[in-house]
């Protein structure tokens, strides 16, 4: 808890470096467990558990901590029962802070209506049409979120078969609200719980029952709904063509699965000839299980294969061709099933492509402080980016820096970026990713994290890029221990580059241009140099995943014999800072020898 006289915790940041609240938003009314929003700029600088402080009239309401959130200039907090109690049901004029770190950001006034309880209303309820796994809209008032309680629609009524027969039905589903802060609209998944598999009409009353953290409980009247479920459809494939290892989106409706219905499922049917590039039609007929994702979609995996050391995709047999002919969704609810109505449907199979995740670890941006660029490391990821991609653009090498939803994990690669070198002997980066894979025909490798198989052969075993490593080019590193006998030579292009920003941190207006031009320029040119010394360093171990260098030579060689000029895959010790920084007057980064060829014939 804060106290009351408002003293703040010193920062190593200037007023202006400061974390600043823009915006706070919460539901009208709060209720103890609901969703406090806080959206500004500057949060990376509060640490692992920001806190929000809480005043009213000039005293301290209380203290909420954050939780886990993964949208960038946003933090998420529960408002506590204490901080319910403290403020009282009504309209709040509050004064907040974000604290964490030894940091404070600068006060942000917003008003803030509290409510002990909150009676829950329905006003409309769906009815006609559906089909099964249908996410329906209520409208009425008091919808709660999952952190402020819980919140049921009662169905009660019968269910009445198109082939004649009916059952009771009186169950009660879970309801959502349609957006966080929106207390009018709730939404509830039309299950196979109202009345099974098989088409037919639910006649009833639909009432909503809500029970809040703090244990109030209210009830809605019971409004009147009539459902008919049709069997499901097939609408569309999005996209029509599709890589080895890519998930396509199957729309449609009616659709059965998910992990708490292990005895629902839905099958594609595909009837008609699959052409293989080069070749003749074959004809071809099989049923793919799709992963489900709602009533309305499914993902269709392309399950890439090894046949004749090449990867081609299991369902057809081939890496490249097009299928044309028929689909039928097919519903399966333990042991019931249900067709739905068979669609014309085509697809074309486009080969391989290596899909690369890259993933920025908390060392990483630790290690940034050491560079002096801590609070511009989106500056510095863009210029990361911006460098692997121009390195692979003439191939299809996809490289991500989120993580991929439309592959499977055994069909994109993960590359990380670290801070320390955890084998404890300075290496730049190092792909610990089992054996020379000639002809890349693992889509999956993990170049990161640690590796027992590369561990037991008496290499490193920990793999990834580690950017500290980098500091010892600089005369001064001042990482404490004695240099490895790994690392470079000091370089003094290198403290050139990185002295102004190691011994005056850069800000975050800097980062984007703001500021005494001189030093913006020195700035940006520190934010260039690093991002492309680590671009180009994942670039290489990514090389390295692909089966390079020297891809027909021997299995165990992994660099370039002779040095190049701007040569990606040469050793490292033949590699010029200056090169690796991108800077004019040295050669620009590229593959050599047999390795563009290399990288047409497997991408």
């Amino acid at each position: 808890m804060i106290g009351c006289d408002n003293q703040l915790p010193t920062s190593d940041a200037g007023p202006d470096e400061r974390p600043e609240i823009l915006e706070l938003r919460a539901p009208d009314p709060a209720v103890e467990g609901s969703l406090i929003e806080v959206r500004g700029l500057g949060f990376d600088d509060l640490g692992a558990d920001p806190r929000l402080t809480i005043d009213s009239g000039g005293v301290n309401a209380g203290t909420l901590f954050g939780m886990p959130d993964d949208v960038d200039g946003r933090l998420l907090f529960t408002l506590g029962g204490d901080v319910v109690a403290a403020l009282g049901s009504g309209e709040h004029t509050v004064t907040v802070r974000l604290m964490g770190a030894g940091v404070s950001s600068e006060p942000f006034i917003a008003d803030l209506r509290v409510a002990a309880s909150l009676p829950v209303d329905l006003l409309e309820v769906p009815t006609g049409e559906a089909h099964r796994n249908d996410v329906a809209v209520l409208v009425g008032d008091g919808i709660v979120g999952p952190t402020e309680g819980e919140l049921t629609a009662r169905f009660e009524g019968t269910y009445t078969f198109d082939e004649g027969g009916s059952r009771p039905v009186a169950v009660s589903l879970p309801v959502a609200p349609l957006e966080r802060f929106d207390r009018s609209r709730g939404v509830v998944v039309l299950t196979t719980d109202l009345g099974g598999l098989a088409p037919g009409t639910f006649d009833g009353t639909i009432a909503l029952e809500s029970r809040l953290v703090s244990g109030e409980r209210s009830e809605s009247t019971a409004l009147p709904a009539s459902l008919h479920f049709n069997p499901p459809e097939l609408f569309s494939l999005d996209p029509a063509q599709g890589h080895l290892g890519q998930l396509l989106s199957v729309r449609g409706a009616g659709f059965l699965g998910g992990r708490d219905r292990p005895d629902e499922t839905t099958l594609i049917r595909l009837t008609g000839r699959f052409t293989p590039e080069g070749g003749g039609p074959e004809p071809f007929s099989g049923e793919i299980v799709p992963e489900y994702v709602s009533g309305s979609e499914v993902l269709f995996f392309i399950e890439p294969e090894v046949r004749s050391d090449a990867l081609v995709a299991s369902l057809f047999g081939h890496a490249r061709g097009a299928f044309e002919g028929t689909a039928t969704p097919i519903t399966i609810d333990g042991t019931e099933e249900l067709e739905g109505t068979t669609i014309p449907f085509g697809f074309e199979l486009v080969g391989a492509r290596q899909v690369v995740f890259v993933r920025f670890l908390p060392g990483f941006y630790d290690s940034l402080r050491r560079f002096g660029l801590h609070r511009v490391s989106d500056e510095v990821e863009m210029v990361v980016q911006s460098r692997m991609r121009e390195i692979y653009e003439d191939w299809r090498v996809d490289i991500r820096f989120e993580e991929p939803d439309d592959q499977s994990r055994v069909a994109y690669s993960i590359l990380e970026i670290g801070g320390p070198d955890p084998n404890g002997v300075g290496l730049f980066g190092y792909d610990n990713t089992p054996g020379k894979d000639v002809g890349n025909l693992r889509l999956f490798d993990a170049i990161g994290g640690a590796n027992a198989e590369t561990q037991a052969d008496g290499y490193p075993g920990y793999g990834g890029v580690f950017v500290e490593s980098f500091l010892y080019w600089s005369e001064n590193p001042d990482l404490g221990d004695e240099r490895p006998a790994g690392s470079p030579d000091p370089d003094p292009l290198f403290d050139e580059i990185f002295a102004p920003v190691r011994g005056r941190p850069a800000t975050r207006a800097e980062g984007v241009g703001d500021g005494d031009p001189e030093r913006v320029a020195a700035v940006r040119r520190a934010i260039d140099a690093l991002g492309s010394i680590v671009g180009e360093t994942a670039s290489h171990e990514l090389g390295h995943s692909l089966g390079m260098a020297q891809p027909y030579g021997p299995p165990t060689v992994y660099h370039n014999d002779f040095d190049g000029d701007g040569c990606l895959m040469d050793s490292g010790g033949d590699r010029p800072l200056g090169e690796r920084m991108d800077l004019p007057g040295y050669e620009r980064t590229h593959f050599c020898y047999d390795h563009p060829s290399y990288l047409d014939e497997i991408l």
